[in-house]
Parts: C-alpha cells; sequence; structure tokens
C-alpha cells in the first residue's frame, strides 16, 4: 500500500510541474502572434523555412523517442518495485523456501528506456538550435557557424574546434 501511494504522489507532481505554457511555443512578429504551424506565414527567406522543417522533423522525432523512453523507463522501474526483492513459497509438504525474482526482463526495459530518452535529449536540443537559428536567419542576423581555430597553449599548439 505504502508502493502504491508513493507511486501515485511521484505521479501527481510530475503531472502538475510538467505543464508547459503555449506562450513559450509561439511566434510573434509586427504584433501578431503565429503558432509555430503557422510558420510559413512567418518566414519568407527559403533557408529559415528549411531550418524550421528541419527542426519540426526533429521536434517530432525526440517527442516519440522520450514518451517512448519515458514509457519504458517507468514500466521497468514497476515491473522491479512489483516483484519485489523475494518471494515465500512453500512446498508440498508446507516448507517455505525463498524465491528470488529474476528481474533481467525489467532491467532490459529500463536500460531501453535511458538509451531512448538519451537519444531523444540531444535530438530536442537540436530542435531548438535549428529554432534558433532560422529566427536569426530571417532577422537578418548571421547564424552561428562552428570552426576550427588554432591556438598558443603554452606548451606547444593547440587545434580547437568551437560551436
Amino acid at each position: 500500500m505504502k508502493k502504491i501511494i508513493f507511486a501515485s504522489a511521484i505521479l501527481l507532481t510530475q503531472t502538475v510541474y510538467s505543464q508547459v505554457s503555449l506562450s513559450g511555443n509561439k511566434f510573434l512578429k509586427d504584433g501578431k502572434t503565429y503558432k509555430i504551424s503557422q510558420y510559413d506565414q512567418v518566414f519568407q527567406k527559403s533557408e529559415s523555412l528549411e531550418l524550421l522543417k528541419k527542426a519540426k522533423t526533429n521536434r517530432t522525432t525526440a517527442t516519440v523517442l522520450g514518451f517512448g523512453g519515458g514509457f519504458s523507463l517507468g514500466f521497468g522501474i514497476a515491473q522491479i518495485i512489483a516483484h519485489g526483492k523475494t518471494k515465500t513459497a512453500y512446498d508440498i509438504f508446507g516448507n517455505p523456501y525463498t524465491i528470488k525474482p529474476r528481474n533481467t526482463t525489467a532491467w532490459t526495459m529500463v536500460a531501453i528506456g535511458a538509451g531512448l530518452v538519451a537519444i531523444a535529449i540531444p535530438v530536442g536540443a537540436g530542435a531548438k538550435k535549428d529554432i534558433d537559428n532560422a529566427i536569426k536567419i530571417e532577422n537578418g542576423e548571421t547564424a552561428f557557424q562552428p570552426y576550427f581555430k588554432i591556438e598558443n597553449s603554452g606548451a606547444g599548439l593547440a587545434l580547437s574546434y568551437n560551436f
């Protein structure tokens, strides 16, 4: 019973704090707000349109991977908690013995979920960068370009990649 109450409390706090306001997902141009799905009305430059299409694709991919990973992670952890550490069983003569559950499937689900979430995070971050670059291009600002640089590191030369 304590486990159910604990899991319910965690689920409740996660749903309360995971709400996203829609004002952060809108474009503002000339005093009018546009949804991200209306990007073709906001952007005129072809390069910024291409970046925004790429960002929407990456964002969708990150959402799907993050949802699948989170579900797999949660399902695996729930299985581990539900099976417990040991179970007591009785043989046909009434003698007790303990059974240690094999949680290999549950741990596999946890590992797969963690892997999917680990993939989804950089994909989502890349989508955010693409949206920011599309806005910069549309506003006429130069988009950030990564570059190599040869530097003096005190003891010799160093090649650095700046991004």
